[in-house]
């Protein structure tokens, strides 16, 4: 065991980290910065087993090979070099999860090209904003966000190219225009662009918890790093379902990952059906799900594990926020074959910071990854705490953003002096070196001067048979500066009162945390794309 209390250096050779003046320093795996093209990169491994079944879409049951994705992906690379496109340009991507999507992402790549990830849900408002962001030269997008890009463009008087990915009048069109007129030759002798390690492969979208998402640049190197072979062991073998979009870096990382260890992927709707999902699951004997804590939220409350035993799944990923430990209890004494990976990572790092092993305690996010530094900072002195304190975590990490698409003054507020990042996220790490989450320090309520944290509150809400989410913030208030309000929604065809809830918290905590503001009873709660709850919108909502 690793035990931190006094400053000197500790190492623990199984976990692959050591603590140096409570500092969590990760395995230092060996990462020279050489030119290489990430996509590149990906491009050899599927040409090297053109037969292997890379993608099968789950509703239609249609199936892509490695040598189909190699040249529907050469196709797009080889059209927009045709319609111009040049090394650092930038091209929209706004999709959701296809047979074709991850492909153009390569296509962009492939040419020195950066693809800027969007929503795929675009309001002509949305649409303006991240086309005033980014000045995409061409947007591939699905038929529904095709007319807003089209009116913001209009409206901003840009000279914007949109095709569809599938077919819509007045559009062109991924099949019939993007990938066709091309002959053998020139798909057969095309060459990828070779980029610099710093060059921008990427610009994804932050989590938008704090207002409208800002472009985060990703380099070439930082994809090529998260495909290091210590970083991919574990995903060999596994057949898999990846919820999140490539608007998340999460499934970007995932994406290239997958290739990288000649493995497929079902590709599934966009939606929230839950037990689809796990029909998904036994149909195409999935071993590895990734998704967000609210899925897996809705599948514990929905009882449907008592239905789908899922024998063939190994793997659960959480991602996008903390799933929270009570639900982790659940899901092993349901699915006792399979291990529950409840990680730790950021857009702004682009890797996983954190990971648990088998081993670790229940709730905890694990321990340091390889090529990371995490540091726990008390958020008034700003000194480096040791073990089981709570401050602010901050990261460093080789894979680290290359900063905010312009937008400077908000990238050089993201790191302190010492050039590590804020991550706004509260926790500990205990004498293991395993770190915990606590909440976030934007999301606490001020109440008589006391930081009241509403993850707190709605772990003991979210313990009502009749409840299925809640979020608490805190509302105005002229002497007490906030009171606590939960904003609730209820499982289908059950009930409970607001003065049920009220006494629930009452009795389980102390009388800061009581619900001074009330509880709201909601259909569904907003939510960021990136799978969290969208708390200033309910504080926006609620505020008066």
């Amino acid at each position: 065991m690793c035990n931190s209390e006094t400053n000197n250096k500790c190492h623990n050779s199984d976990r692959n980290f050591r603590i140096e003046d409570n500092i969590l320093i990760g395995k230092e795996l060996s990462l020279p910065k050489i030119p290489v093209n990430v996509a590149e990169e990906a491009l050899k491994i599927l040409k090297s087993k053109p037969d292997f079944i890379g993608q099968v879409d789950a509703l239609t049951g249609e199936m892509q090979t490695f040598a189909d994705m190699s040249e529907r992906s050469i196709k797009c690379a080889l059209w927009l070099k045709k319609q111009g496109v040049k090394p650092g340009d930038i091209i929209g991507l706004c999709t959701d999860n296809n047979l074709d999507a991850f492909l153009i992402l390569l296509g962009i790549m492939y040419i020195g090209a950066t693809c800027n990830t969007w929503d795929h849900k675009l309001s002509p408002l949305t649409a303006r904003y991240f086309l005033e962001l980014t000045s995409p030269k061409i947007v591939f997008t699905i038929n529904s966000s095709a007319a807003s890009l089209r009116q913001a463009a209009k409206e901003l008087k840009m000279n914007l190219k949109v095709v569809v990915l599938d077919k819509l009048d007045g559009y062109e069109s991924l099949n019939e225009d993007v990938l066709r007129g091309h002959n053998t030759r020139e798909i057969v002798e095309f060459k990828c662009f070779t980029t610099k390690p710093d060059d921008v492969a990427l610009i994804v979208p932050s989590s938008g918890t704090t207002g409208l998402p800002k472009g985060t640049k990703i380099t070439h190197y930082s994809l090529h790093c998260c495909m290091h072979p210590d970083k991919i062991r574990d995903l060999q073998g596994h057949i898999f379902i990846i919820v999140p979009t490539l608007r998340w870096n999460y499934g970007v990382l995932m994406g290239f990952r997958v290739i990288g260890v000649h493995a497929k992927k079902i590709i599934v709707p966009d939606n929230d059906d839950v037990e689809g999902f796990l029909q998904f699951i036994e149909k195409y004997h999935v071993s590895w799900f990734s998704t967000d804590p609210f899925i897996l939220i809705n599948l514990i409350k929905s009882e449907l594990l008592e239905k789908y035993r899922l024998p063939s799944l190994k793997i659960i990923l959480s991602t996008g926020a903390h799933l929270k430990k009570e639900y982790l209890e659940v899901l092993q004494e349901k699915l006792p074959h399979v291990f529950v990976n409840n990680t730790y990572g950021s857009t702004d790092t682009s890797c996983v910071c954190s990971a648990p092993t088998r081993f670790t305690k229940l709730g905890s996010v694990g321990y340091v990854s390889s090529n990371v530094r995490i540091k726990i900072v008390d958020l008034k002195t700003e000194e480096t705490l040791g073990p089981n304190k709570t401050g602010e975590l901050r990261v460093k990490a080789i894979t680290m953003m290359q900063g905010y698409h312009n937008n400077p003054e908000a990238t050089k507020q993201s790191f302190d002096s010492d050039g590590w990042l804020h991550t706004g996220d509260v926790a500990y790490y205990d004498d293991d070196g395993e770190i915990f989450l606590v909440d976030r320090i934007s999301d606490f309520i001020n109440f008589r001067s006391i930081n009241v944290s509403p993850g707190e509150i709605e772990a003991v809400l979210t313990t009502h048979p009749a409840v299925l989410l809640a979020a608490v913030i805190g509302i105005p208030h002229e002497v007490d500066e906030q009171h606590p309000m939960a904003v609730v929604v209820l499982l289908p065809d059950k009930s409970v009162t607001e003065e049920e809830l009220i006494n629930l918290v009452e009795k389980n905590l102390p009388d800061y945390c009581r619900l001074r503001g009330g509880v709201k009873f909601v259909e569904q709660l907003p939510r960021t794309t990136t799978g969290k709850i969208a708390r200033k919108q309910l504080r926006e909502i609620y505020a008066k």
